[in-house]
């Protein structure tokens, strides 16, 4: 599936493009019952605050031959080869749960400060693919973003000291709800009155591209519905970590920077 010259420059211009309905109920559903398999208790599970509700799941597609297969889909893949403008690896996986009535806030941030930060990733030639699990709408916390905030580039935060993990478990802030490094409220004030706020919404199936540098968060949950996504992030294969200090773990910074080969092959679609 390749994105037409119009889709691109939507890409360029806001910093995302969202596609409703690009995989079916079918897909979903069998995607869906793979997630059911995953192990809740694996070490890139990250939980919410109240030690029970799992928030997120990293580096699952090691374990899972279905989720494995879907990174090379060549839905996937080929969009994500036009938007970098190169072959691509895959830098992260992970299933955000967003559960209802207890899923909590993610604060307003940009994705490439930690990979910078923490990773040492050199320049912003990344790509979030989210894929909707649920129907996302008004209610269950759809993801909010700030047309355009990529275009303002990285912008330096200091790390919060706030976020209650010590170095041991430092990873771990970079996921919880104190998130580790998030924008001011001055930046987003500022950001939001040039550019506004939009809040992708759809069924599920639809997925959302992002650039690494756009301005996003997300409200607590509060409602009866589920908001799951898998976010896949690919990286141009010229853009290799260069680690500042001792290596995040493998299932939050992939180490295999093999060009992906789109697959056509739907086997992970098979009821």
């Amino acid at each position: 599936m390749l994105l037409s010259e119009n889709q691109r420059k939507d890409y360029e211009k806001n910093g995302f493009l969202f596609l409703g309905d690009y995989f079916s109920h079918q897909e979903i559903s069998h995607l869906e019952r793979e997630l059911e398999r995953l192990p809740k208790d694996a070490p890139g599970t990250i939980l919410e605050n109240d030690n029970k509700t799992v928030r997120a799941l990293h580096g699952c597609h090691e374990y899972s031959q279905v989720l494995k297969s879907l990174v090379q889909h060549h839905r996937l893949v080929q969009p994500a080869q036009q938007i970098l403008n190169e072959w691509v690896y895959l830098y992260q996986f992970k299933v955000n749960m967003k559960a209802a009535f207890r899923g909590d806030v993610w604060p307003w941030h940009q994705d490439y400060t930690f990979w910078y930060k923490e990773d040492g990733l050199p320049r912003p030639e990344v790509l979030n693919v989210s894929i909707f699990l649920d129907e996302v709408n008004q209610f269950n916390s759809p993801l909010y973003l700030i047309p355009g905030s990529h275009k303002y580039g990285l912008i330096d935060v200091e790390a919060s000291e706030s976020n209650g993990h010590g170095e041991a478990a430092d990873w771990q802030a970079n996921f919880s709800a104190n998130l580790k490094y998030c924008l001011s409220h001055n930046n987003v004030e500022k950001m939001a009155k040039n550019r506004g706020i939009v809040a992708p919404v759809g069924a599920k199936g639809s997925v959302l591209f992002f650039h690494g540098n756009i301005a996003h968060a997300s409200v607590p949950n509060i409602s009866p519905y589920n908001r799951r996504q898998i976010i896949i992030t690919y990286s141009s294969v010229q853009n290799i970590p260069i680690p500042k200090k001792q290596r995040r773990p493998e299932f939050l910074v992939c180490r295999d920077y093999t060009p992906l080969q789109p697959e056509k092959d739907d086997r992970y679609t098979t009821i």
